[in-house]
């Protein structure tokens, strides 16, 4: 048995390892998988609603790119911002990354992603990869990855732009102004605070 499951853990391993070679393929690969995890979980989450976080914290975050996400943030605050407060505001933006993308599958009640294979690549080389929330309402939810290859091959988010909103771009221009008028600590705090309150449980 042990010698199956080894075999088996192998065989998973690879074939991730082959999905996450493409930009499409990782984005194919996260999805069915949280998919399946939501639906697995489908009673626990109900009454806990901190456990789509966790869920999402696991299976998720590893495939953003963290530290681009927040250089991109950032922007020009970037290179102003002490190693200190560069560390800070990554590990607490990541943060509310989980609870953004938590938040918007918290309520899953059977949604999927329709995945356009058709991926466009830009001079910089940030891949594009379209998909589709597709709600039995009947209302879809268009959902880009702007994605980019890591050192190893792999690809990660660098960007998730729903409905034609960067989620980068929106928070820029949100932090943006903060920064300005009560200083970058003042943000961070302010985001930490935000990422401490316990998860509010969905009506009905």
């Amino acid at each position: 048995m042990n010698r199956l499951l080894k075999i088996l853990s192998g065989v998973f391993f690879c074939v991730a390892s082959a999905m996450a070679a493409t930009p499409e393929g990782t984005v194919k690969m996260v999805s069915d998988v949280l998919i399946e995890r939501l639906i697995a979980e489908h009673s626990a989450i109900k009454s806990n609603p901190a456990r789509t976080e966790e869920i999402v914290k696991s299976l998720v975050l590893p495939y953003f790119d963290t530290d681009a996400l927040a250089r991109r943030v950032l922007a020009k605050h970037w290179k102003g911002a002490s190693p200190v407060q560069q560390q800070r505001f990554t590990a607490e933006f990541s943060a509310f990354m989980v609870r953004f993308y938590a938040k918007a599958f918290a309520s899953y009640s059977g949604e999927m992603v329709d995945l356009n294979l058709n991926v466009e690549t830009d001079a910089k080389g940030i891949a594009t990869v379209k998909t589709t929330i597709v709600r039995k309402s009947g209302t879809d939810t268009p959902v880009n990855y702007k994605m980019q290859m890591q050192k190893d091959g792999s690809w990660k988010i660098v960007d998730v732009v729903v409905e034609g909103i960067s989620l980068v771009q929106s928070k820029r221009d949100e932090y943006s102004g903060v920064i300005a008028a009560q200083g970058l600590d003042k943000l961070i705090n302010d985001l930490a605070e935000k990422n401490k309150k316990p998860t509010e449980k969905k009506a009905g």
